[in-house]
């Protein structure tokens, strides 16, 4: 669409403020504002924006189709001539949002004669000079504005408008008489009315400088892929001219071009990377511990896949409502929390100290959407003050794994799955170790049921817990829901070392039984522990095969509890006698009855 002509003249607008060099103002009077034609409104509509009436959905029209932004004033409102200046400091002022905002002196609004702010320069017009539907005489604005400035003032105001987010990425200066003209042109043939010449202020930006292009620095750049005569041919479709000195003028609307290599780079970008030929080749270099923890990670997904479980991705902020469902590594205390200085909403507060929140949200959404057998992971980032807040923020990255309800889903062969339990968690940790010994000791974590560390080997890994009844009746979850989450620097480690291979025993192992009285509350890990101290090489395995209690005390005592393990023997080197066998094991009992308040059955 061509440009309509256009007239202009010396304006009486007074600029006072650097953040405006260049503004134009155009007064219109014996307008009708009403509703739109039907193709201005249906293009708006297609780009998501709510037609309001003409004058206003054209200066919105012009915005997108040019990229430069307008405003129009009620001339009825405005006292005398305009004036772009500073703010004082201290100033109110109230914009379209119906919002009330304090101005610094840094701040550039367009005011009248009376000192009435009608706008805030490159943002956001004032809801008091608007254009309604009884405007008869309208004042078309189009300026351009220093970048830097509306950006610091959109930022710290937290105010943002299509307006401003062109002018923070600097506007063509090119546009701002092309574009009043082309919206007075549609505002006299779909509002009526009689425009004066357009009124001039200040001066458009100087041109942008020259660039120079060579023909040594492209050849050394593409590897002589491509020809001087089809860069220029670029450029000039790109809208460049040609200096005829080595150098190019650069247009208005792309101020981006402000060094050779930024002309070279849109040669190649046009005409095609594929077009260089390829002169080196990569070459390895070793494995770094971010690669290896790296692999180690995929790893784990990779398995956890496997198993069924499904990967979560979720948002790096939570709500303080979500603090309850907090499952940290190590006890939070309140200044340990990095809280959103400014929020978007109450729903992202709190940087997240642990993963448990989202994998819950999660979890819900599932158990609402119907599902019978939830699995879910995330390995992520963290974050927390450590020390009370007294160190600096820190940032680490989990592994967490939620199951609840159903261990399978339903199938023909089983139409009613039995629920998972702590237990099924801890199959799914101990799987991904296999090789090591994975322990839970009790800790009371607050929030949650059954809470321990998870220990492998003699690393301690996480925390594992059962997410209390209350909370999963709030949230439709089923009641036996369990939550683990890991130290991924310390699993990814333990991961990437690789499982020890040994090779299968050539000689046959005895086995014995035992059967032990101990008391009701003692811990099952601190039988473990104490199992885990006796040093003997000939015992290979231990395992609990069954528990007894009685709470009316016929059988045993109320406050005690039978426990029977069976231990296996074996030697790498033969194949051991009935004397030998009972040597060691006689003698881890009497490590036990010194380890343990144990009594022998």
């Amino acid at each position: 669409m061509a440009t309509p002509a256009f007239e202009t003249t010396s304006s009486p607008v007074v600029l006072s403020s650097g953040t405006c060099p260049y503004y134009t103002s155009t007064r219109i009077s014996g307008v009708k504002v009403g509703e739109s034609p039907a193709w201005l409104k249906s293009k708006l509509e297609a780009i998501g924006l709510r037609p309001i009436n003409n004058v206003v959905d054209i200066t919105n029209y012009i915005l997108h189709d040019l990229g430069q932004p307008l405003h129009a004033f009620d001339a009825a409102k405005v006292t005398g001539n305009l004036l772009v200046r500073n703010s004082p400091g201290g100033e109110v002022f109230k914009a379209l949002d119906e919002e009330d905002y304090t101005l610094l002196s840094e701040d550039c609004v367009i005011s009248d004669e009376s000192g009435a702010a009608l706008a805030l320069a490159g943002v956001m017009g004032g809801l008091d000079s608007g254009v309604t539907e009884t405007t008869t005489d309208l004042i078309l604005e189009s300026a351009w504005f220093t970048p830097s400035e509306i950006r610091r003032t959109s930022r710290r105001l937290i105010l943002t408008s299509d307006s401003s987010y062109r002018f923070e990425r600097q506007a063509d200066p090119g546009m701002v008489l092309p574009a009043a003209a082309r919206a007075i042109e549609l505002i006299l043939e779909l509002a009526g009315g009689k425009a004066e010449p357009i009124e001039v202020a200040g001066q458009i930006p100087a041109d942008f400088p020259k660039v120079t292009f060579s023909e040594e620095q492209l050849n050394q750049v593409s590897a002589g892929s491509i020809t001087m005569e089809e860069a220029t041919d670029c450029l000039t479709r790109l809208g460049l001219s040609d200096c005829g000195d080595g150098s190019w003028f650069i247009p208005s609307n792309r101020p981006d071009l402000t060094r050779p290599i930024d002309l070279i780079e849109e040669v190649v970008r046009v005409i095609g990377f594929d077009r260089i030929p390829v002169s080196t080749l990569a070459h390895a270099v070793p494995r770094s511990a971010s690669d290896k923890f790296y692999d180690a990670e995929l790893s784990l997904k990779k398995h956890l896949g496997a198993l069924g479980f499904y990967e979560c991705q979720t948002i790096k902020l939570i709500a303080e409502s979500q603090i309850p469902d907090l499952l940290p590594l190590k006890p939070l205390q309140d200044a340990d929390f990095i809280r959103v200085a400014l929020p978007l909403s109450e729903d992202h507060s709190i940087m997240r100290p642990s993963l448990a929140p989202g994998l819950v949200a999660s979890a819900a959404n599932n158990a609402r959407q119907g599902a019978k057998a939830i699995r879910l992971f995330e390995a992520g980032t963290c974050f927390r003050h450590f020390g009370g807040g007294k160190k600096k923020d820190n940032e680490f990255p989990v592994l967490a794994i939620l199951q609840t309800g159903q261990q399978n889903p339903p199938s023909w062969a089983n139409t009613h799955p039995a629920g998972s339990d702590i237990y099924d968690l801890k199959a799914t940790l101990q799987s991904l170790a296999p090789n090591l010994p994975l322990t839970f000791k009790a800790k009371d974590l607050g929030g949650y049921l059954l809470t321990a560390t998870v220990h492998l080997g003699d690393a301690n890994i996480g925390v594992v817990g059962r997410l209390a009844p209350a909370r999963c009746r709030e949230l439709d979850l089923p009641l036996e829901t369990h939550i683990a989450e890991l130290d991924m620097t310390k699993l990814a480690k333990i991961v990437s070392s690789g499982a020890p291979v040994t090779d299968l025993p050539q000689f046959p192992g005895s086995s014995r039984d035992v059967a032990m009285e101990l008391p009701l509350d003692l811990a099952a890990s601190e039988v473990e522990s104490a199992l885990a101290k006796f040093k003997e090489p000939l015992l290979v395995s231990s395992r609990c095969v069954s528990l007894f209690s009685d709470p009316s005390g016929e059988k045993i005592a109320a406050d005690k509890k039978s426990v029977a393990y069976t231990f296996l023997y074996r030697a790498d080197d033969k194949t051991l006698k009935t004397k030998e066998v009972d040597a060691a094991h006689q003698a881890l009992l009497a490590h036990l009855e010194k380890s343990l308040p144990v009594k022998f059955r």
